[in-house]
């Protein structure tokens, strides 16, 4: 899969096809290397519990959908707006949906690739 995003407004697609398909290192190559992540839960989550995090959600199966709704960019950040779904198999083995609206930060590195550097799934809650 291409990790080489050059538009901001396909890094949500490009992660959420990574986690469809089970793909951790692409998932994990879509992020700033200081990128965090606030959990379903409201933790922060960083480095190697990022990566853990996006591992279990493959692990469970993980479904994510992605509809954008807002993209703003200035300069060489880019705020990204995306109402989503995702199913993944609990703990008991059982279904779980959850779904929300993110607040999503974007930023281009010097190759002018773009990448995740916050991943808020929460958005402003």
């Amino acid at each position: 899969m291409n990790t080489l995003i050059t538009d901001p407004a396909a890094i949500s697609a490009a992660f959420h096809d990574a986690i469809n398909t089970g793909d951790l290192e692409t998932a994990m190559a879509l992020f700033a290397p200081d990128a965090t992540m606030r959990t379903l839960t409201g933790e922060i989550v960083a480095g190697q519990d990022l990566r853990e995090y996006n591992a279990g959600t493959i692990a469970g199966q993980g479904h994510l959908t992605y509809e954008p709704l807002h993209i703003v960019t200035g300069a060489d950040t880019a705020l990204i707006i995306s109402n989503w779904t995702l199913k993944v198999n609990g703990p008991d083995g059982n279904r779980i949906m959850e779904s929300g609206r993110t607040a999503n930060v974007a930023r281009r590195a010097d190759d002018g690739t773009w990448h995740i550097a916050i991943l808020n799934p929460l958005g402003t809650a």
